[in-house]
């Protein structure tokens, strides 16, 4: 796959996985943006991949909007989404102190499967 000046956005540059992906997709040759709730990593890495970076909340439609619109702005239209955005906090579903905190599992289906989606649906 030629990705040569290819805009594409990954959610989580700024570590682990989506780090790794936005690096090796600039080293393909496209244009990438990194989405992350870490700023001031995000800008370090694409500083070092010749990349952009916007502080996104991925289940936040307007910071999604407008963080979509500044990267095409920059690059031109996403052709690549890459979800990597997520948490998975280490919890028992029983401990100690009783069941696992329902706020908790909910925060994380809202962050990995609808942040995920809200992203997909507003990219396409």
């Amino acid at each position: 796959m030629n990705l040569k000046d290819v805009p594409a956005i990954v959610t989580g540059g700024a570590s682990g996985l989506g780090e790794a992906t936005a690096r090796a997709l600039a080293a393909a040759g496209a244009r990438v943006t990194l989405f992350d709730m870490n700023g001031e990593r995000a800008a370090m890495v694409a500083g070092e991949i010749g990349g952009r970076s916007a502080v996104v909340d991925v289940t936040d439609e307007a910071q999604v909007v407008a963080a979509l619109d500044a990267a095409q702005a920059a690059h031109g239209i996403a052709r690549v989404l890459v979800n990597c955005a997520g948490i998975g906090p280490a919890a028992k579903t029983v401990g100690k102190d009783g069941a696992h905190p329902l706020d908790l599992f909910t925060r994380t289906v809202t962050i990995n499967l609808i942040g995920s989606f809200n992203m997909i649906r507003l990219a396409a």
